[in-house]
């Protein structure tokens, strides 16, 4: 094999193709690598035309662009445990997106500066009138930084996109300051042990596919140490914290069970997925026979897609469709238009459909408080349900 068909973490000619996502449009196949157990996407594409923004439920989906603000809390936290926000401090903010980290952290760390690297200049604009701010409209690749002039870099959701993780965790360490700070988020392979999958988790934008154990290791080899590890309840973020302290180093060392491990993740996906594919014509079904009441689903993203595209689901039935975020993205999905939560109100729905993962327990509450006499079923009671009457 050459060069960039050997593994990223161990750089071993072991790269195995075990997974070819559903849809994918720039024809990836996920390969594992058999000596160390990271799974990565090839070939590995690392700039390709930016598409139009989808929320399918297939490997095409991405190019919103909103998700990460998800995350800002929690990097907000895990800096406050280990930094003093009051102290002065250069900050960098890969990947910066809609600047939901760099609005929030420069309201609460006063006599900071940042500087934020974003590449999508749909969004990059977003951060541009924030005092103590720079924006640089690039990706993080191409840009050259001073080394040593951080005492903070933060990467949320980038570290899988980008072709190469370890030479950009490498360049990480040479423009922190020594002792240094990175704050790093990924998606997690533990997801795909979930039983209630349906949508494609391998998708085109992401290259690599982090379990705790790959990133950890990904991360100690450029030179980190690691004081703060991902959450082990966390199934879906790998967020962690680490400190510059040694010089990169290679990482080449064999990894049976964490190969072992990756395989089994994917094997059980696959499997839960096609069960839960095979199932959601019925909980489309259960959900037509709801609508000789008033049904409004809340969460217009991927699994509304799925139920549609793999369900067969007519959204002409609903009286209404609901999503808190995806609608100043996408104002219509599948013929309906996406109201904000307060519309459910007006609509007065009979029946909520709560098709959401994450946050079902928060839009259940949500709509306790703004439709307090709708029924509210959830998408894990419906594939739940659906999956049985499949297999009796």
């Amino acid at each position: 094999m050459n060069t960039c068909e050997r593994c990223e973490l161990c750089q071993q000619a072991a790269l195995e193709p075990i997974y070819r996502g559903a849809g994918t449009v720039r024809d990836l196949t996920i390969h594992l690598c058999r000596h160390c157990g990271l799974l990565q996407s090839l070939p590995r594409i690392d700039q390709a035309p930016r598409r139009a923004a989808a929320a399918s439920g297939a490997a095409d989906w991405g190019n919103i662009r909103y998700g990460k603000g998800f995350r800002t809390a929690h990097a907000l936290g895990a800096l406050s445990r280990h930094a003093d926000l009051s102290a002065p401090a250069q900050v960098l903010d890969v990947g910066s997106n809609r600047g939901s980290f760099a609005r929030q952290f420069m309201a609460a760390a006063p006599n900071a500066s940042l500087l934020a690297i974003e590449p999508d200049a749909r969004v990059a604009d977003c951060v541009q009138e924030l005092d103590r701010t720079e924006l640089i409209c690039a990706r993080i690749e191409d840009v050259a930084l001073q080394s040593e002039r951080f005492d903070i870099v933060h990467s949320c959701h980038t570290i899988e996109h980008v072709a190469s993780p370890a030479k950009v965790l490498a360049d990480h360490w040479r423009v922190l300051k020594p002792q240094g700070l990175l704050v790093l988020d990924a998606p997690s392979t533990a997801i795909l042990e979930s039983e209630d999958m349906v949508e494609e988790w391998f998708i085109d934008k992401h290259l690599y596919h982090f379990s705790a154990r790959t990133l950890m290791r990904m991360v100690s080899a450029a030179g980190f140490e690691i004081i703060e590890p991902p959450e082990p309840g966390d199934r879906e973020n790998l967020l962690l914290v680490a400190v510059k302290s040694g010089r990169p180093t290679a990482s080449t060392t064999a990894d049976p069970r964490e190969v072992s491990d990756a395989e089994r993740r994917v094997a059980t996906y696959g499997r839960n997925r096609a069960a839960n594919l095979a199932a959601l014509t019925a909980v489309a079904t259960e959900i037509a026979h709801l609508s000789t009441r008033r049904v409004v689903i809340w969460g217009a993203g991927r699994l509304f897609d799925a139920l549609i595209t793999f369900g067969g689901f007519a959204p002409s039935l609903l009286a209404g469709l609901i999503d808190a975020h995806l609608g100043a993205h996408l104002p219509q999905r599948h013929g309906l238009k996406v109201h904000p939560p307060e519309a459910i109100t007006a609509i007065a729905p009979d029946v909520v459909v709560v098709m959401s993962r994450t946050f079902a327990g928060e839009i259940a509450d949500t709509v306790r408080r703004l439709a307090p006499n709708a029924e509210i079923i959830t998408y894990g009671e419906l594939i739940g349900r659906a999956r049985l009457a499949v297999a009796a």
